[in-house]
């Protein structure tokens, strides 16, 4: 079974002197609007050769991956796969889904990338936004 997909496409803008786009990602429980620490997130980008990592790590107490902000990615096609089953096993609960992808291509350069993710057990919500 593969797992649930979000699509963004967008094509950007080119900002003269700019390589690299910020991508930030908050957590959020769906049920009590509190931030999520410990959800597996993984970026990878694509190149002709396919998929490959670029970073991973957990979300921190605020909900966040402040590694994933730090990284500054280049044009072209990238993923993040959110993996929440510890959350929900800390809980006591067992989410419909392991997994999920949020794909993003970046076609040219512009202002930064900053995602909030609502989770529950019965699924998700992806909201993105530019600044």
């Amino acid at each position: 079974m593969t797992a649930p997909t979000c699509t963004f496409t967008r094509v950007l803008t080119k900002m003269e002197g700019c390589r690299y786009q910020m991508i930030g990602v908050r957590i959020i429980d769906g049920a009590s609007g509190r931030p999520v620490p410990g959800v597996l997130v993984r970026l990878d980008g694509r190149d002709d050769r396919g998929w490959a990592p670029l970073m991973s790590g957990f979300t921190v107490n605020d909900g966040r991956l402040p590694a994933l902000e730090e990284l500054q990615v280049r044009r072209g096609a990238h993923q993040l796969m959110f993996d929440p089953s510890s959350y929900f096993a800390g809980l006591g609960a067992v989410a419909e889904y392991r997994e999920f992808t949020v794909q993003i291509q970046v076609r040219e350069i512009e202002l930064d990338l900053r995602m909030a993710v609502y989770l529950n057990a019965a699924g998700f919500a992806v909201y993105g936004e530019r600044g």
